[in-house]
């Protein structure tokens, strides 16, 4: 790998010792004593603040995690926000308390923030015509809905780096070397390639959909490798060097297991809808499709890349940088920005305005083709009455998932007639079933389909919101994957 001295060390700044007499060597030994001093306190100092985000991070972590376990409102519907943040400052302040260092500057946590936003819009956008996911019990107002949608996608590219930056510390394929692969040779093919995966997965999404993952890399790396071998894998992938390489691929892995698992506490989350791969799952995720996290892990190193060379995003990962820069230090980023980070600020102004209202109408987008449903609130519960929801308030029901596990023959003992809390009870079942949510529970009974709520092992999720009823169960239609 492309390697850097590591300027963050106490002694960084100060030069070897020379040979001095007299007054000359007790002054540069003074000098040296107060450097270290200096390097000494900043290290305590970030091992305290990163000791104690650590554990601040962890309890959130922990209270917001069992929160949302019981329903706990804003902890269940916002639990991805409640779960990442708090994990992004646990891996940052476990890495700076280990190392003495941040694993990454302000300038590059904010530009990787922004940026990851914008990446994930994309892979949305793409979305529109894969179909392959869509979103449950999202947020009751629009304006929410966009800013839990920016600030969800904000977590991706910090992620990715954060975990890189452990499987750095942790030596994962340290010193790995491999066979030399001069691809950069037939950089007008890869290009093509990567076009070429993009047109036939939208061409034929049932079948190629997985094509959209990496298609990024191979048309974005050639580019990447002709402004800054540095930063390019393509010139790891020339020299026979893999480190790099397989450390963004478990990168990849590790957070999407994370991502998976986070997904599968929370109230509104994603379903997928991938054919063929209904089968074995683990959280929501068929097996086979965790083979895309680490490739997806590559698309976002090379696309933050492309970012840094054309001078939009803050330089910092990759590049020849071994380490993160020392605590509060802008300098070992800055010294490293590439030539093209002289872009004008007008330029640099109009892509970030332009990044916004590309989220924006995206989101928008996603507004008719991928959330499925809204939080399930008791007043839109289909056919509920103010009487039955002052009997449920008595009998200390305050949510459509506490309904949907209540006892019937209790409710009755509040003034409620044991069919019609039998009915309340199965109603509430279904809104919550695989986050079908009010107003598609609405739709099937007004489509007078009579129903006790099946496991969920026999349902499929519905496409898009489409009502295609498949062969009924126990009186109710199941959705067509």
């Amino acid at each position: 790998m492309y390697r850097m001295p590591n300027t963050g060390s106490a002694d960084a700044s100060v030069p070897e010792r020379p040979t001095l007499g007299g007054e000359e060597a007790v002054k540069f030994a003074r000098a040296r004593r107060l450097v270290n001093r200096s390097g000494s306190g900043r290290h305590s100092g970030v091992l305290r603040e990163s000791v104690a985000l650590l554990v601040m991070a962890v309890a959130v972590l922990a209270f917001a995690t069992l929160a949302a376990a019981r329903g706990v409102q804003p902890f269940s519907g916002w639990y991805y926000h409640w779960a990442w943040y708090p994990t992004l400052v646990a891996l940052g302040a476990g890495y700076a308390a280990i190392t003495g260092r941040w694993p990454a500057s302000a300038r590059l946590a904010i530009s990787l923030l922004f940026w990851s936003a914008s990446l994930w819009f994309f892979f949305e956008l793409v979305n529109f015509r894969l179909a392959n996911w869509y979103y449950v019990f999202a947020a009751a107002g629009r304006p929410a809905r966009v800013l839990a949608a920016f600030t969800a996608f904000a977590t991706v590219l910090p992620a990715i780096y954060l975990s890189y930056r452990w499987t750095q510390r942790l030596g994962v394929a340290r010193g790995w070397v491999g066979p030399a692969l001069p691809l950069s040779r037939h950089s007008a093919a890869l290009v093509g390639a990567g076009f070429a995966l993009l047109l036939v997965a939208l061409w034929q999404p049932r079948l190629f959909f997985p094509l959209v993952w990496g298609f990024l890399t191979l048309v974005l790396e050639p580019w990447n490798y002709r402004h800054a071998p540095e930063r390019s894998l393509l010139a790891d992938l020339e020299h026979g060097r893999y480190e790099r390489i397989i450390q963004i691929l478990v990168a990849g892995a590790a957070v999407g297991l994370v991502w998976e698992a986070f997904n599968s506490l929370a109230g509104a989350r994603w379903i997928y809808t991938v054919p063929g791969l209904e089968g074995h799952r683990l959280f929501e995720m068929p097996l086979p499709g965790f083979l895309g996290f680490p490739v997806f892990a590559l698309d976002c190193f090379v696309v933050y890349q492309a970012l840094v060379n054309v001078g939009l995003a803050a330089p910092g990962w990759g590049g020849s940088f071994e380490e993160a820069p020392p605590a509060g230090s802008e300098s070992a980023v800055t010294a490293f920005a590439s030539p093209s980070a002289a872009t004008s600020a007008a330029t640099r102004s109009a892509a970030v305005a332009s990044a916004l209202v590309f989220g924006a109408f995206v989101a928008l987008g996603m507004e008719r083709w991928t959330i499925d449903s809204t939080y399930p609130e008791l007043e839109a519960l289909p056919g509920i009455t103010s009487g039955e929801l002052r009997s449920l308030q008595a009998a200390g029901v305050r949510s459509v998932e506490a309904l949907s596990s209540a006892d019937a023959d209790l409710l009755s003992e509040h003034g409620m007639e044991v069919n019609r809390a039998t009915d309340l009870v199965a109603t509430a079942g279904l809104t919550t079933l695989r986050g079908m949510g009010t107003e598609n529970a609405a739709a099937l009974r007004s489509a007078a389909y009579r129903r006790s709520v099946p496991s969920h092992g026999r349902m499929r999720p519905w496409s898009r919101g489409l009502f295609a009823p498949c062969a009924p169960i126990q009186g109710l239609a199941a959705r067509p994957a």
